[in-house]
């Protein structure tokens, strides 16, 4: 219960002192209350309630210990945030003119990366292959960019192989 008188004695400070001398003197009060809780033992104990309605307690909020303050917005927050969302899209998607950057996205990414195509049609091929998906079309474009799918196929064995091997030897 020396805790309550604690708590009253703080909220005493607080109404008679400014903030930055309140934080100094709480401080020097919380080393001095606890060296007479050690030296006084038996005190008696005050059994008295602490009052809620009337204190600061009562009017202080719980969204404001989660969220750390007022989430409040301006009345016409949303209308100013369409607006300029109205605004960026209508000059970018209407009023804006095509620039030659605009004109290189529109390509493929294969026609920009030069090897990109035969190395993604040779993961699809390897992967439709274990997985015994259809490889028709793969097998189809990959005979129009003139990969021979034998070869990829002696590949994926000797990949095979050496998989095998090492796990053998961690077996062993």
């Amino acid at each position: 219960m020396n805790n309550l008188r604690f708590i009253r004695e703080i909220s005493k400070f607080r109404q008679q002192w400014p903030v930055r001398t309140l934080q100094r003197t709480m401080a020097q009060k919380v080393d001095t209350k606890a060296s007479k809780q050690r030296t006084q033992t038996d005190e008696e104990v005050d059994n008295e309630p602490i009052k809620f309605f009337g204190s600061q307690a009562a009017t202080w909020r719980a969204k404001d210990t989660r969220s750390g303050g007022s989430d409040e917005h301006l009345w016409y927050q949303p209308y100013v945030i369409s607006a300029s969302l109205a605004v960026f899209l209508l000059y970018f998607c209407v009023l804006r003119e095509e620039s030659d950057i605009d004109l290189k996205l529109e390509g493929s990414l294969f026609e920009h990366v030069q090897g990109l195509e035969e190395v993604q049609l040779t993961m699809n091929y390897k992967y439709n292959k274990e997985n015994g998906l259809d490889n028709k079309e793969v097998i189809q474009r990959l005979s129009a960019l003139g990969i021979d799918v034998k070869l990829l196929d002696a590949e994926i064995a000797q990949e095979d192989n050496k998989i095998m091997k090492k796990v053998k030897q961690k077996v062993e």
